[in-house]
Parts: structure tokens; C-alpha cells; sequence
């Protein structure tokens, strides 16, 4: 069987060949390749010793930080499926996850520690819980100092093949509940491989994280991919425009991805600070005033447009930069190993410069989601996945982003279902009916607003919905606008008329 687990290649590896190299960078400090290999070899040795085993669900909670990487790699050494968790996320949230991902542990760091704790319980599947991060007291054991007795032993790699899980990825997609999507091992090679040549990635990379690690843009884009080729990952807790651009230039950053919202809060900080060492910059499509205020303040800077999802292992579009100017607008063509295809409602390819959705498939693009009762609803056949996305190629196969399916809210990078909140906000008892929908917002790109129709007129306020959504949802999934209607607008059929609705002034 072809050994298809990255890890050894990310690690011991590079251990062996640099091993006093720098790998890890946040902000307490850095981490050799061959100090990696020791952690690394540490953690997976107390998973193992707890009886983890390859297949089974690990969840990892908590911000950006070295540890958090370790601790994904000793995972995934031992074979073991990473269930990262978004840390705004709430109990009920956390609660549905680990039981439908069916985690047997959880490592927590120690601030979200309380949150798991309360739901752990209701878990069927649980086993422990490991905490990190402080050395306070704490009911459930601490991974870290674990790992430090540990010290000096040693785990074999599981020999994992292209086809076993290496993680479950979740998003909220378009239903009412967030979506885990599978993660194989050969579409993680896949796309290293892939990332490789788009962005001719090396040893001498630096590569800054600075999207949250449960995220594909923090874990995949190129995150780890820095790691194969003996580069750095430089991790910062959370992104701040002004500790970025720092990091840039003491850390000789020289590649990274932000999404729009990061680059627009970039805008405001002083251009006083030299960031010639960056080489690359990916991010979404952005307008053309956007691109040239990031170009002036990136000179040297190749930027390069792309077009990803967590279902594609990150982007399955680049912008190349023979094509930057000529095809500016665009997100650039498909990378290697993935097929896309823009097809009507009746799933007829079109020809070049007609709209349709986006259908991908290809060795990095996700066989399926976890559990999902219902396949069929997210493929059409021929392993084609159904991105929900809206575009059309050009005579030269480069892909235009037009549209999304309009039941999604894209807030700062998060894709928010307006399902999710619907389905919240109609458990509050004072509501009848219910209707979200995206608002334009200058700082996030999209915000939640709602539409709610109440029982009895005045029985509550938009403070009471919004106090509820606050303890059902993470704060960027909760409702900016609440506004009150006596009907929804719905159409013949009975379906609410969310246009209409996208289309009335907000109240201030």
C-alpha cells in the first residue's frame, strides 16, 4: 500500500535534513524541525497511549498557535481523523458537532475548556477531554505537560492510503445545520502538489497564517503546504492589519492568503513599513479599486486572484501571473487534478460567457460529506460536486465569479446559511414565521439580517431576538438587523420571496 500520510514528509524529514531550521513561528516564540518532530512525536505517543486509534474522530478547539499545529500533525500522524472546531462557536453548536462527527477526543485549549465541558456529557461517543495553554488546575489533563513527560518517544506513522480520512472539515453550506466535509489524504497531497506549482513554493517560504486554522484558508491555503518543502509557518493568534504587516517585515514573510474583509482593514494602516519580501498574496476576486489600493501598497507583491472552498481542499482556481492583467476580473484557470464545468438548470454544460452554477471534481475535491443522509443532493453524477457557487469561463477556460446561491450570507470570510439562523430564531416561542438574508456591510462584505413575523404584535423586541440568537450561534452568525413585518412576502407556490426582501431599505 502507497503511503499517502504527509506528516513524515512535513516532519521527521525535514528533522533529519535541516533539522535546526525554523517551522513554527508565533508569537511566543519559534520552533525547529527537529524540536517539531520531538513535540509531535510526544503528542501522538499520549493519543496513542489513550488508546487512540486511525479512524478515529479527534477534535481540536481552540486559536491559532503553534501548539495547535503540533498537536494537528500528531493527530494525523497516528492516523486519526482532526475534527477542527470554530472557536465562536456555541454549545448547541459544539454539541451537535462533536455528536455528528462522533469524537471520541477532544484537546480544548484551556479558554474554551468550559464550553466542552458543559456539552461533553451529552456526547455518546466521548472519551476525554485534553486541555492546553495553562498550567492552572483543571479537571480534565493537560496535553502540553503531558506531552513534556513524554518526551523523547517515539510513534510509528500510520502507512495511510489516498482514500482514509485525514479530517472533517465543517461549514455551514446551505442547510440548517453545519456540513462536515471529508478530507482524504490524497487530496491533501494533492493539493500540495498543486499549490506547488501555482505558487512555486520552497524551502525559503515563509508563509503567514493569518485566517483561523479550522478554516481552509488558515490550514490549506497554503497553510501546511509550507511544511512539506522545509519553509515556515508564521502564526499569529488572530489577524490585526498593523501586527501583520509587522510580522511581514521582521519575519521576511514571503507568502500568504487574505480574504477581502483583511484587506480592506489593511487600507488604514501607514504604508511605512517595508514588505518587499512578500512574493505572493492570494485572495479572492476584489474590485478593481480594491486591487489597485492592495498593488500600490504590495508593489513587488504578485497578487493573485483564486477561487476556493472548503470542498476543494482550498482554490481550484489561480490567477497566473502571465494572465494578471489581460484576465484582471477574473480568478484565473483550474489548478492541476481538478475538472470544472459551468452547467444550467437542467445541468446542461454552457458554452463560454453564459451563467451557470459551478460544478467541480478532481483527486483534491471532497468525495462526499460526513454522514450526509442524502448525497445525491450536493453531485449530479460522474463525480461532479455542485459548488452552489454562480460563473462563467471565457474562451480561455478563466472562471468569473457572478453570483452565489442567494440563501448564503458571506460574513468575513465565514460562510453563514441563513438556514441556521431560521431555524434558531424559530425556536424562540414569541416568533411565527422568519426569513434571513445577506446585507451589504463595508467592513465584513455581508451581515445577517432578518425579517421576523410575531405571534402577537409587540410580544418582543429586536434586543430579545438577538439575545437569544446570541446564546444559540457564534457572534458572527447573529443577526445585525431585526426587522419586524406583519406578513413575508411568498409567491405563488408558497415560498418566501427572498429577493424582495434583499431588496427593501433597511431601517436604521
Amino acid at each position: 500500500m502507497t503511503n499517502a500520510n504527509m506528516t513524515d514528509a512535513m516532519v521527521d524529514h525535514h528533522a533529519l535534513r535541516r533539522p535546526d531550521d525554523v517551522a513554527l513561528v508565533d508569537e511566543r516564540g519559534s520552533t525547529t524541525y527537529v524540536q517539531l518532530a520531538s513535540d509531535v512525536n510526544a503528542i501522538a505517543y499520549v493519543l496513542s497511549q489513550e488508546g487512540v486509534q486511525a479512524g478515529d474522530r479527534v477534535a481540536l478547539y481552540g486559536r491559532n498557535s503553534s501548539f495547535y499545529a503540533v498537536a494537528a500533525l500528531a493527530v494525523w500522524k497516528i492516523g486519526a481523523v482532526l475534527v477542527p472546531v470554530n472557536f465562536r462557536f456555541q454549545a448547541d453548536e459544539i454539541r451537535h458537532l462533536l455528536n455528528h462527527a462522533e469524537v471520541s477526543v477532544v484537546i480544548a485549549e484551556k479558554e474554551y475548556l468550559p464550553l466542552v465541558e458543559s456539552v461533553q456529557r451529552d456526547v455518546a461517543s466521548h472519551r476525554t477531554t485534553y486541555t492546553y495553554g495553562s498550567s492552572d488546575a483543571s479537571s480534565s489533563p493537560n496535553l502540553a505537560l503531558l506531552s513534556n513527560e513524554a518526551r523523547g518517544s517515539t510513534v510509528e506513522t500510520f502507512p495511510a492510503s489516498h482514500d482514509d480520512l485525514h479530517r472533517i472539515m465543517y461549514t455551514s453550506g446551505t442547510t440548517n445545520r453545519p456540513k462536515g466535509v471529508v478530507y482524504t489524504h490524497g487530496m491533501v497531497a494533492f493539493n500540495v502538489l498543486a499549490q506547488t506549482r501555482e505558487l512555486g513554493l520552497t524551502a525559503a517560504d515563509r508563509i503567514l497564517v493569518s485566517s483561523p486554522l479550522y478554516h481552509v484558508a488558515g490550514m490549506d491555503a497554503p497553510g501546511f503546504s509550507a511544511l512539506f518543502h522545509g519553509g515556515r509557518m508564521v502564526i499569529m493568534r488572530r489577524f490585526e492589519p498593523k501586527k501583520a504587516l509587522r510580522f511581514i517585515s521582521e519575519q521576511k514573510i514571503t507568502g500568504g492568503i487574505m480574504i477581502q474583509t483583511m484587506l480592506h482593514m489593511l487600507r488604514d494602516v501607514p504604508d511605512d513599513i517595508d514588505v518587499s519580501s512578500l512574493r505572493f498574496l492570494v485572495f479572492g476576486a476584489a474590485s478593481g479599486e480594491l486591487y489597485r489600493e492592495i498593488q500600490d501598497r504590495f508593489p513587488t507583491t504578485n497578487l493573485v486572484q483564486a477561487y476556493g472552498l472548503t470542498e476543494g481542499c482550498s482554490a481550484v482556481t489561480y490567477m497566473d501571473p502571465a494572465h494578471a492583467r489581460d484576465k484582471l476580473g477574473t480568478t484565473g484557470s483550474t489548478v492541476p487534478f481538478v475538472d470544472l464545468r459551468i452547467v444550467d438548470d437542467c445541468n446542461n454544460e454552457v458554452v463560454p460567457g453564459v451563467e451557470g452554477e459551478i460544478l467541480i471534481r478532481g483527486a483534491k475535491v471532497t468525495p462526499g460529506y460526513w454522514r450526509d443522509p442524502d448525497p445525491a443532493a450536493t453531485a449530479i453524477g460522474g463525480g461532479w460536486l455542485r459548488t452552489g457557487d454562480v460563473g462563467m469561463v471565457d474562451q480561455d477556460g478563466f472562471l468569473t465569479i457572478t453570483d452565489r446561491k442567494k440563501d448564503m450570507i458571506r460574513s468575513g470570510g465565514e460562510n453563514v446559511a441563513s438556514q441556521e439562523i431560521e431555524r434558531v430564531i424559530y425556536e424562540h416561542p414569541d416568533v411565527l414565521e422568519c426569513a434571513a438574508v445577506a446585507a451589504p456591510d463595508e467592513h465584513w462584505g455581508e451581515i445577517p439580517r432578518v425579517f421576523v413575523v410575531t405571534r402577537n404584535a409587540g410580544s418582543v423586541d429586536a434586543d430579545g431576538i438577538m439575545e437569544h440568537c446570541r446564546s444559540l450561534l457564534a457572534h458572527y452568525k447573529v443577526p445585525r438587523y431585526i426587522e419586524f413585518l406583519p406578513t413575508l412576502p411568498r409567491n405563488a407556490s408558497g415560498k418566501v420571496m427572498k429577493a424582495v426582501l434583499r431588496d427593501m431599505p433597511i431601517e436604521q
